[in-house]
C-alpha cells in the first residue's frame, strides 16, 4: 500500500496534484476534503476518476482542526480498512500537513502503515506574490475559518519545509488566461522564477513536474519534524542546519545569506539591524543569543512583510548561538555579514550585567 498525503494553500493546484498524482497511481482511492463557509466539510471519495461517495457533513465548530479531527481522520481510517490498495488523500486547502499528521499518523501506525510520501501542491509563478501577501488566509479567501489569521507565507514556509516532495502546477490564473498569461504557464518566467525561489525555500524538497514521470521523496517524521522547527534556519535533506557558513547562488536572482555570531548581541543595536536585514528579504529564520536574556533561545522569523520573535525556552544543554538565514533577491552577503558583526557585544560590554541593557525588544514579555 501506498500512502500518500497532498497539503496546498488552493484547492485549484491540490486537485490539478492529485489528478497527476492518479495518472501514476491509476487504480488509488482518492480522498478530498474542502472546508465550506457555514461550518460544512465536503467530502469526496474517487477511484479511476470514479467518484464512489460525494457527502456535505455539518460541523459543531468549523475550524481546521475539527475538520481532519472529526472528518479527515476517521474517513481515511474506514477507508484504510475497507480498501486495499494505495491511497491519496487531498488536505483541505491552508490545513497544515503537520497538524493533520499529528493526528493521523498515531492511528495509522497502530495498524502497521505509514505515509510514504507528503507533497505540496504549489503553483511557482504565484509563489513570490504569496509569500509577500499581507492579508490573512481569511482575507485572500484561502480559508473559511474566519479567525484564520495566517498569512500565505506562514503557511507556505511551514508547509515547505514538512514535505518531502513538491509538486508543480499550473495556476488558475494560467487556466483561465491561457494567452494573457504565458509566464504564468509551465516553462514561463514566472514559473521559473518561482521554481527558482522554491529552490531556496525548500532545498531539501523533490521538485517534480506532473507532466513527467512521478517519483516521490519520502516521508521521514523525525526529519520533517527537524525541518518545520521554529529556529531552523537552512535545512539539507536530512533536516538539519547546513554545517558551513555559505552565501548559496544558482543561475537566478535568489539568494541565501546564512549568518553566525560567536558573542551575545547587543539588544539595541540587533533592533537597528533586524529593519536593514527584513527589507526585501522574502524569508528569514534562525536563532539569537540576545545579551540581556542570554538564558533564553530566541527565534527570528519572518515571511513576506512580516517578522516576529518568540522565545522557545532556555538554551539548557544546546549551545547558545545567533544562526541565521536570510533569502532574497537583494542579498548583500559582506554588508550583511558586518551589520551582524556591529551587534555582537564588544569585550567590554562582555564584561557588563545583563541588566545594563535596555529590554527594547521586551524579551522580558516573551520569557
Amino acid at each position: 500500500m501506498t500512502l500518500i498525503l497532498v497539503t496546498s494553500l488552493e484547492a485549484h493546484a491540490r486537485d490539478k496534484a492529485l489528478d497527476a498524482l492518479v495518472r501514476t497511481w491509476p487504480h488509488a482511492t482518492v480522498i478530498r476534503h474542502d472546508l465550506l463557509e457555514g461550518e460544512r466539510v465536503l467530502r469526496r471519495i474517487s477511484k479511476s476518476f470514479l467518484t464512489l461517495e460525494r457527502s456535505e457533513i455539518p460541523l459543531e465548530h468549523g475550524c481546521l482542526t475539527c475538520t481532519v479531527r472529526l472528518d479527515v481522520v476517521p474517513t481515511v481510517m474506514r477507508l484504510v480498512d475497507e480498501v486495499s490498495g494505495d491511497m491519496i488523500i487531498g488536505l483541505p486547502p491552508s490545513v497544515s500537513a503537520a497538524m493533520a499528521m499529528e493526528l493521523l499518523e498515531p492511528r495509522l501506525l497502530s495498524r502497521g502503515i505509514v505515509v510514504d510520501s507528503i507533497c505540496l501542491a504549489v503553483d511557482p509563478s504565484a509563489l513570490e506574490d504569496q509569500m509577500w501577501d499581507s492579508r490573512t488566509l481569511w482575507q485572500a479567501g484561502l480559508s473559511s475559518v474566519r479567525g484564520d489569521d495566517r498569512t500565505s507565507g506562514e503557511f507556505l514556509v511551514h508547509e515547505i519545509a514538512y514535505a518531502d516532495t513538491a509538486l508543480l502546477v499550473e495556476g488558475l490564473f494560467a487556466h483561465l488566461f491561457e494567452a494573457q498569461a504565458p509566464g504564468c504557464q509551465s516553462g514561463g518566467e514566472l514559473f521559473q522564477r518561482g521554481t527558482q525561489l522554491l529552490g531556496h525555500l525548500g532545498p531539501h524538497l523533490k521538485v517534480l513536474h506532473p507532466e513527467r514521470d512521478i517519483i516521490l521523496g519520502s516521508h521521514l517524521a523525525a526529519a520533517a519534524r527537524r525541518r518545520a522547527a521554529a529556529g531552523n534556519p537552512c535545512v539539507d535533506s536530512t533536516g538539519h542546519a547546513a554545517q558551513e557558513s555559505r552565501s548559496s547562488a544558482v543561475e537566478n536572482d535568489f539568494t541565501t545569506v546564512e549568518l553566525r555570531a560567536a558573542r551575545p548581541l547587543h539588544p539595541a543595536r540587533l533592533l537597528d539591524a533586524m529593519h536593514h536585514m527584513a527589507e526585501g528579504c522574502i524569508w528569514l529564520r534562525g536563532t539569537l543569543w540576545i545579551a540581556n536574556s542570554p538564558s533564553l533561545k530566541m527565534v527570528f522569523g519572518g515571511a513576506g512583510p512580516f517578522v516576529w520573535i518568540e522565545a522557545r525556552g532556555l538554551w539548557k544543554t544546546e549551545t547558545a548561538r545567533t544562526h541565521i538565514a536570510l533569502t532574497s533577491d537583494s542579498n548583500n552577503a559582506p554588508e550583511l555579514t558586518e551589520m551582524l558583526r556591529q551587534c555582537e557585544l564588544t569585550d567590554a560590554e562582555m564584561l557588563q550585567s545583563t541588566e545594563m541593557f535596555e529590554d527594547v525588544l521586551k524579551l522580558g514579555d516573551l520569557a
